[in-house]
């Protein structure tokens, strides 16, 4: 998600300066609007396009065969951890906070729809050609929406400022300027947050405005007096194009303006526009999932790690009774990320006897637990069981972002990834490949782990040794 929204905000950013810079004060209107409409849909669409099928690629096993003993190992790096519950606090609030935000957008179009119903409703009125005329009979400008124009009173303008008002007002209407603003009211629910999408609705309706003045037939001078008399009115519901919203200065000036022969050559700006955006902020342009392996080296998500297989590996017990240390010889198939772009990796076997931790605010199970539940389409395509989530070297870098992990894949042993059977066994788990490396690529930052003060990277322990169970497409417990 977080992904998506740099890409679309770049695309965005990139578009708007480009109009700002080249094309604002150019009098090709309905090429600037169908450049704004364009670039803000090219925002919210390329993003989610591929310029080539992703790979997510899984490890079969993990090097389970021993996989107890990897377990007891890592999870002693984590053993004064905090409660897993607060690890995804953070997101929980964040989502919080877009819901009620949502809510309050959602609610302020339906004011502004009651508004223009109800002004509907209780206004006298008369026809115009196809047009419907509201006299609302209250001190406000002049405003539209879809083939409705609303004015305060006829008795309030001559015959003139009238013809003028319904001619500037069906331009509009006649150039569906209407599901212009209805779409970005729309987007500004979804994107509350995003300054840009208000820049844009504001951009689109100058736009807007310059069109409709373009079709009134009068002297710029004799225009431009009766904008000015209207700016001092109340304005208009945002859902509808009001005569006094836009800035009149600028109006004025546009009906004075004729662009040149040679600014026709700004319009071809659109053309690297949109490769650059296609090369920079495609879905996996700035986000590619597939992983390069160069013997212990691997490249994944922009960022180099050294990953090592430890074989072998000697702890010391101590019996609770007599006292007496032992040392044992374990062997161990499991992976460990030793160092990403050159900077150590930090784990328990690094620590032993130090009190080191300040400890990252993620924990396994949590993550575990986010990421089966946010897999509900994917779950659907397993049959009832018990199952294994396969992952290990899960790596948490110095802003608490989780930047690495293997996934092994949905398994009923901890042996056998095959043992998922099913007629599109490599489709199910290919499936749950890509979701997860979206969910665990997209997923809150944490509190990073620290050492004397200093965040550091940390890798994870993830529990795998606990099962899931899934009923009826559904998980039942985990």
């Amino acid at each position: 998600m977080l992904q998506y929204i740099f890409n679309t905000s770049a695309i965005w950013l990139l578009s708007l300066l480009v109009f700002d810079l080249f094309l604002r004060r150019e009098t090709y209107h309905s090429y600037n609007r169908f450049y704004l409409l364009g670039t803000f849909t090219i925002g919210l669409l390329l993003p989610l396009w591929q310029l080539q099928e992703a790979t997510v690629q899984f490890t079969a096993t993990l090097g389970s065969r021993h996989i107890a003993q990897n377990a007891a190992l890592l999870k002693e790096t984590i053993s004064n951890s905090q409660p897993a519950a607060a690890a995804l606090s953070l997101s929980t609030v964040l989502w919080s906070i877009y819901f009620a935000g949502l809510a309050i957008a959602s609610i302020l179009l339906l004011k502004d729809v009651l508004t223009l119903s109800l002004a509907y409703k209780k206004g006298n009125k008369f026809k115009d050609g196809v047009w419907t005329v509201i006299e609302t009979n209250r001190q406000q400008s002049p405003y539209s929406a879809f083939r409705f124009v609303f004015i305060s009173s006829r008795k309030d303008y001559t015959e003139e400022q009238l013809r003028i008002i319904l001619t500037h007002e069906e331009q509009h209407g006649h150039l569906l300027h209407f599901f212009d603003l209805l779409f970005m009211q729309l987007a500004k629910i979804i994107f509350w947050f995003h300054p840009l999408v208000y820049i844009y609705t504001e951009r689109l309706a100058t736009v807007h405005e310059f069109q409709a003045d373009a079709a009134v037939d009068k002297t710029p001078k004799e225009y431009g007096q009766f904008l000015i008399e209207q700016a001092i009115l109340q304005s208009a519901p945002a859902l509808s194009h009001s005569f006094n919203r836009s800035p009149i200065k600028k109006r004025i000036i546009m009906l004075t303006r004729h662009s040149s022969a040679l600014s026709k050559s700004k319009l071809l700006l659109t053309l690297p526009l949109l490769l650059a955006s296609a090369l920079c902020f495609s879905k996996n342009a700035l986000s590619d999932n597939t992983r390069i392996t160069n013997g212990n080296k691997v490249t994944f998500h922009g960022n180099t790690f050294v990953v090592h297989k430890h074989t072998a590996d000697t702890t010391i017990v101590v019996d609770p009774v007599t006292g007496e240390e032992t040392t044992l010889l374990k062997v161990m198939d499991g992976l460990f990320v030793e160092s990403m772009n050159g900077k150590k990796v930090y784990g328990e076997r690094d620590f032993q006897g130090a009190d080191v931790y300040d400890n990252t605010s993620l924990k396994g199970e949590a993550l575990k637990e986010y990421l089966l539940s946010n897999l509900k389409e994917e779950i659907k395509q397993l049959k009832d069981g018990d199952y294994y989530l396969l992952m290990d070297c899960l790596t948490v870098d110095e802003n608490g972002k989780i930047v690495y992990y293997n996934y092994g894949g949905i398994s009923t042993s901890f042996n056998d990834v095959a043992s998922v059977e099913s007629e599109g066994a490599k489709n199910v788990q290919d499936a749950f490949a890509k979701k997860i490396d979206e969910l665990i690529m997209n997923a809150p930052k944490h509190k990073p782990a620290s050492i004397k003060g200093r965040n550091v990277p940390v890798q994870v322990y993830i529990n795998i040794e606990n099962t899931f169970t899934v009923k009826g497409g559904k998980i039942t417990s985990l």
